[in-house]
């Protein structure tokens, strides 16, 4: 048991070293903490600055680096697609954050996230902003968007 995670930990932390960094905003509001650097992979696109591309059926790695200026035992992950009048939220996605970043986060204290996001073939095929949203006990959050 313990190789298989040692092989997934090493397969995690390859993806995202190969991962490309993404254009990003913050979302609105957002005060409470600094998102330093968003990787997605697969993103060829990223080193021409522009949105990627992904393809339904398969899987999109992503991690930022964030510096939360709040303390939380625990976050909760959102992730949506994001217009103008609504988000629609990615269904089936596992919303507990601390399985993907270190928990309790430390108001100040760097850390990462990272998680494997499927992209089911069910999703509607048409280009999103795609919000993500880490969220702590007293509703501080961590968010922002990515084309």
């Amino acid at each position: 048991m313990k190789y298989f995670q040692t092989v997934a930990i090493v397969a995690l932390c390859l993806n995202v070293a190969w991962a490309e960094v993404v254009n990003f905003k913050k979302c609105p509001g957002e005060e409470k903490c600094t998102i330093h650097e968003v990787s997605i992979s697969p993103c060829p696109e990223a080193a021409e600055g522009v949105a990627c591309t992904v393809y339904r059926g398969t899987n999109v790695s992503i991690s930022f680096d964030f510096t939360p200026e709040f303390a939380t035992n625990e976050l909760t992950a959102d992730v949506s697609w994001t217009q103008p009048n609504f988000d629609l939220p990615f269904v089936g996605m596992d919303t507990a954050a601390c399985k993907s970043t270190k928990c309790p986060t430390v108001s100040g204290t760097r850390q990462t996230y990272a998680y494997d996001l499927p992209i089911k073939k069910s999703y509607p095929p048409k280009h999103y902003d795609v919000k993500w949203k880490l969220t702590g006990e007293n509703s501080e959050s961590c968010c922002f968007i990515v084309q």
